[in-house]
């Protein structure tokens, strides 16, 4: 399975100054934050999600990873679609008022997108993020004509 997902990470405190790889030093508020990647290379969704599930990394490779560390993953949101979702969705949270883009070039090294990475100091209720993610799902007729979402949660510490 291959596709696009979201990452909700919950921040209990205010982190100052964490080094995050060539993008030097950034501020991270306590609150939600919501990262979307896709999976599209070996393994696909269930290998990505492996990894992020790990807290300790021998090697921090993506720029989620060095919030990772500091942050509760609670929740993935998966659809397995052949389509790229990865631009749509963070063009649809990008215009959504629940959240805002923060961290510019986070996750973004690869893309044209702005920021891959959100922040809220709420959780974002679930029907506003379903209805957020699910039109950008509707505009790839391949992704209707074969759909496959998942939600994972885990574990709080």
């Amino acid at each position: 399975m291959k596709g696009t997902y979201l990452l909700i990470l919950r921040l209990d405190r205010n982190i100052a100054g964490l080094p995050v790889g060539k993008l030097g030093a950034l501020d991270f508020p306590a609150g939600y934050y919501l990262y979307v990647g896709s999976a599209f290379g070996p393994g696909g969704l269930p290998a990505r999600l492996a990894y992020h599930a790990r807290k300790d990394k021998v090697r921090l490779h993506w720029h989620i990873d060095y919030l990772r560390t500091h942050s509760h993953l609670e929740e993935a949101w998966c659809v397995a679609c052949s389509a790229r979702l990865e631009h749509l969705w963070v063009d649809a949270l990008s215009a959504a008022p629940i959240v805002q883009p923060i961290a510019p070039g986070f996750g973004a090294s690869d893309s044209r997108c702005t920021s891959h990475l959100f922040f809220s100091a709420v959780r974002p209720p679930p029907r506003v993020l379903t209805d957020t993610l699910l039109q950008c799902v509707e505009r790839m007729p391949v992704c209707v004509q074969r759909l496959n979402i998942e939600i994972h949660t885990f574990d709080s510490p």
